[in-house]
């Protein structure tokens, strides 16, 4: 499937508001088998994200205008944490994801932002593969403050 052209990389805009809640509960959901809710950073990128030096963004299928991915940072200081990053199943070892997250690092190297931290499921092994071949490495304990679920693993990586 040569995806080039069908699809295209944004950064938030409010029109995609509803849907992108609709999208990270469905991923969560299909993913880590995480319960529907309204998820507050989610629920407010603008308050969230944006004003506080991060960022979100979305791959959106230009054919219907359906998002298939999503990746958000939240600044800390010089730091970051990678939230939100799903890619729909059927695109997923499609370069959606590698251009999602090669647009994050862009960003936080011109925004100067020096060290990045994500949680990760237990149960995501493919996601697991993707962090630690992009450069994570595992981490016991958070270094910054920051949710780590009793079913997630912390990472860190130094851009």
């Amino acid at each position: 499937m040569n995806l080039e052209n069908e699809i295209k990389y944004i950064e938030f805009n409010q029109q995609y508001q509803n849907e992108i809640n609709d999208f990270i509960n469905k991923s969560m959901y299909h993913f880590i088998h995480r319960p529907y809710k309204i998820r507050e950073d989610v629920a407010n990128i603008e308050e969230h994200y944006i004003k506080n030096g991060g960022n979100f963004w979305l791959a959106i299928n230009q054919k219907n205008k359906s998002i298939i991915g999503s990746i958000g940072l939240e600044k800390r200081e010089h730091c970051g944490i990678l939230r939100r990053f799903y890619i729909q199943e059927e695109y997923q070892n499609q370069k959606v994801g590698s251009m999602l997250y090669q647009i994050l690092e862009e960003f936080c190297r011109k925004n100067y932002i020096h060290t990045l931290y994500l949680t990760c499921g237990k149960i995501l092994e493919k996601a697991h593969r993707f962090y630690a071949n992009n450069g994570y490495f595992p981490l016991d304990q958070p270094e910054i403050d920051m949710h780590v679920g009793e079913n997630d693993d912390l990472f860190k990586k130094t851009l």
